[in-house]
């Protein structure tokens, strides 16, 4: 069998990883990088020995697949013009920029899968393919109360979007998959450090069904920390993404009563990219579908918009809307 022939559309911080992982699959191959600058563009070229073009339009002639890696606010036009050539995508989160450009995107898969129904599109929301997440998500765990924290350095990119869009969106999509219920009320605060938005927020999602969640971002913070702590009935979960360690406690009944019983799972360390990489093109040759729709990764938009205006809504009442 062929090869899957795969373009890279933007190649900085994140795209050029995009680049590495497809240029040493052995399922594809990489025909292109696209990046507007003609000296990123050849220079990441060369490093994966492909070519650079200018703009997607140059190579969709040539390719199956597109991973777009791209600003935000390009994803709209980028995967629309994509969309209408046929092809596969997977697209960086978040699918959009805005609700509004996010079910545009939807539409438009809805009319391209008319003329091909195994057209694949997903979001690279890749703590899904954490293997620790993956562990949590293979035992059973069912939450009721869910805290995550996610604060890093001040990054120096992405600065079109606010710390929701660009860090907490992770755990969004990540609590939807793992509660597995809508979201149905919000509070949230938040506030301006470095840039004109929110770059610290803390937000409290009731879903239905009664379970809870605490979620902070930030990216004014002095060093990393990516975690989630889960609390079920007679059991506890706390799992550290960037160390993909799990530990799970339950409460047993032992010889002499209740015990709380510490299981350290095994996991298989592996790069979350490369595991989600790995399974759009899997999917695109039709041999998978473990990856996040674009319904799921719109959910997900729609959830982040709702924290964004309860945060609108607090520094109103702090004065400083």
């Amino acid at each position: 069998m062929s090869r899957l022939r795969v373009a890279v559309v933007g190649v900085g911080h994140l795209g050029q990883h995009h680049a590495r992982i497809a240029s040493d699959s052995d399922g594809a191959e990489l025909v292109a990088v696209v990046d507007p600058s003609q000296e990123r563009g050849t220079e990441i070229a060369q490093k994966f020995h492909t070519r650079w073009a200018p703009a997607v339009g140059d190579i969709l002639s040539e390719v199956d697949a597109v991973q777009v890696a791209a600003p935000t606010g390009l994803h709209h036009a980028i995967g629309l013009e994509v969309l209408k050539a046929g092809k596969h995508l997977l697209m960086e989160k978040p699918l959009a920029a805005t609700l509004l450009e996010g079910e545009a995107l939807l539409a438009a898969l809805a009319l391209a899968r008319k003329m091909n129904p195994g057209l694949v599109a997903c979001v690279g929301h890749l703590e899904r393919f954490n293997p620790a997440v993956a562990a949590l998500r293979a035992a059973g765990f069912r939450p009721k109360f869910i805290e995550t924290v996610r604060v890093s350095p001040f990054p120096m990119r992405s600065l079109e979007v606010d710390v929701v869009m660009d860090v907490m969106i992770h755990d969004l999509d990540l609590l939807m998959a793992l509660v597995q219920r809508p979201v149905v009320d919000v509070e949230a605060v938040g506030v301006p450090v470095l840039t004109k938005v929110p770059d610290l927020v803390n937000a409290r999602l009731k879903f239905e069904g009664g379970a809870f969640a605490t979620v902070t971002a930030s990216r004014v913070a002095r060093k990393k920390e990516r975690t989630l702590r889960a609390f079920g009935h007679q059991e506890y979960a706390s799992l550290d993404f960037a160390a993909q360690k799990l530990e799970i406690l339950r409460l047993k009944m032992g010889e002499h009563g209740p015990e709380v019983i510490p299981e350290i799972v095994d996991i298989e360390e592996g790069e979350p990219l490369k595991l989600e990489i790995e399974a759009f093109h899997q999917a695109c040759i039709g041999q998978g579908q473990d990856y996040v729709s674009w319904a799921e990764g719109l959910e997900a938009m729609r959830v982040a918009d709702l924290v964004q205006k309860a945060v609108a809504e607090s520094l109103v009442a702090m004065g400083e809307g």
